[in-house]
């Protein structure tokens, strides 16, 4: 049983600045926002749309519970397609251009205004009441949002701490992991713990990072636990040339030097440490919260985990993950695909859905509630507490239309540092400043 500390977690949430401004919140007594007009309808509909998603085997079975609920609720049907998730975008962006769109889609919270800014969600002010988005965590509401208008509905968050073999740690002399957040390693005592791991000759590289392709900005917990960042706060200057950023990226690079990051994890490839971290074949990991069902599963009785607290800098930081679900302006039938949306995050989906899959929810009144998580519901508290450390700087960035495009600037430019010896931290600054600038020339 959890009990998630509603003020920490929506302070973290509650970002300024992005574009949405909200009324009131306005409920019927239930939980659950009251609608008029076209929002308020319960009738039954027709037809049948399409949700293309990526997903767990949890995941993809809470999906297809909720659809199975729509059909008996509304009438309409809802068919879930399954893609892999180092797919998803380069299919969805392909439907796009040749006009063949699902009606819906799950999308990252950092790639939402992208989509929305090129014209290809939908507006749904017309099925959602001015009040609509007050029942969700305001910076989450305000992702899901261009100008004001929603294109979908905030559906779950997530964010990275680190997995750890207790084995290994054992073998390694490592009798004590930071039980606090306030207590969490700092990098000088996270390259300690390594190097024991290291010198225990275990056959397991001693760490990976999750920064793989699309999740690349992950990497920027890094960067934001010097202090550093990414963008100024008018969001149009880089500001990457700082000794910020050079200490993240050469603390970066010196976990690849030292021999204490398995060397195939870079950020190009689709090599997940979280597929990895089963084998034994490394001993910590950064990974999100809505991996545990599947890592458990993965480990079985193999060995012993827990988790714990990212480390930190000159602060605490970590990425803002999770995702919404978006109704495309191709979608061929609205209505229905709008009206699913909307049952996706009623209360009670949204409680099933986390408690099923080990993620967090989005709305304002499932923020304090004891959730019945259905697996290892100890290691979501170390995950909620690391929620709190999520830059307000760093939510901005990562919601601004620009960020597709600041990701695939890390993708295109971070390898080669990281596996080149030659490679300078100049080099990598350049490179990633320029890509940056162009990015957000395109959003202009």
């Amino acid at each position: 049983m959890l009990h998630l500390d509603r003020r920490s977690f929506v302070k973290a949430m509650g970002v300024t600045g992005i574009g949405v401004t909200l009324a009131a919140c306005s409920t019927d007594g239930s939980g659950e926002v009251s609608k008029g007009g076209k929002a308020a309808s319960t009738g039954k509909l027709s037809g049948t749309a399409t949700l293309t998603t990526w997903g767990a085997s949890e995941e993809i079975a809470a999906f297809k519970k909720i659809a199975a609920a729509f059909k008996a609720a509304r009438g309409a049907g809802v068919k879930i397609e399954v893609l892999p998730y180092d797919q998803i975008r380069t299919v969805i962006d392909r439907r796009l251009q040749a006009n063949q769109a699902p009606d819906l889609f799950r999308v990252s919270y950092t790639d939402v205004r992208g989509y929305a800014a090129s014209g290809a969600l939908a507006d749904l002010s017309e099925y959602m009441d001015p009040s609509y988005g007050n029942a969700f965590l305001p910076a989450l509401w305000g992702a899901m949002t261009l100008d004001g208008k929603p294109v979908g509905v905030p559906h779950q968050t997530d964010t990275s701490a680190l997995a750890y073999n207790k084995q290994h740690f054992q073998a390694a002399g490592i009798t004590e992991v930071p039980s606090r957040l306030e207590g969490a390693w700092t990098w000088e005592q996270f390259v300690e713990v390594l190097k024991k791991l290291k010198a225990a000759n275990l056959g397991a590289a001693p760490f990976a990072f999750n920064y793989q392709l699309f999740g690349a900005y992950r990497w920027f917990n890094t960067l934001y636990q010097t202090g550093g960042s990414v963008l100024d706060d008018s969001l149009k200057k880089v500001t990457l040339d700082t000794p910020q950023a050079r200490k993240a990226l050469e603390f970066t690079k010196s976990l690849y030097t030292q021999g204490l990051h398995a060397p195939s994890v870079l950020v190009k490839r689709p090599t997940y440490p979280d597929d990895i971290f089963p084998t034994q074949k490394i001993s910590m990991i950064q990974t999100g919260d809505f991996l545990i069902p599947s890592l458990e599963a993965a480990i079985k009785n193999k060995f012993e985990w827990g988790v714990t607290y990212l480390m930190r800098d000159t602060g605490a930081a970590t990425d803002l993950g999770g995702n919404g679900v978006v109704v495309t302006q191709q979608a061929k039938n609205k209505e229905v695909a709008a009206e699913f949306a909307k049952f996706l995050v009623t209360k009670e989906n949204m409680t099933m859905f986390c408690e099923q899959t080990g993620e967090l929810p989005v709305r304002k009144d499932l923020v304090n509630a004891k959730l019945n998580y259905a697996v290892r519901p100890e290691l979501m508290a170390v995950f909620q507490k690391q929620a709190t450390t999520m830059p307000s700087a760093l939510v901005k960035v990562s919601t601004a239309p620009a960020f597709p495009g600041i990701n695939q600037a890390l993708v295109d430019n971070m390898d080669q540092y990281l596996s080149n010896a030659s490679s300078t931290t100049d080099s990598v600054i350049q490179g990633l400043t320029a890509s940056i600038e162009k990015a957000l020339k395109a959003q202009a």
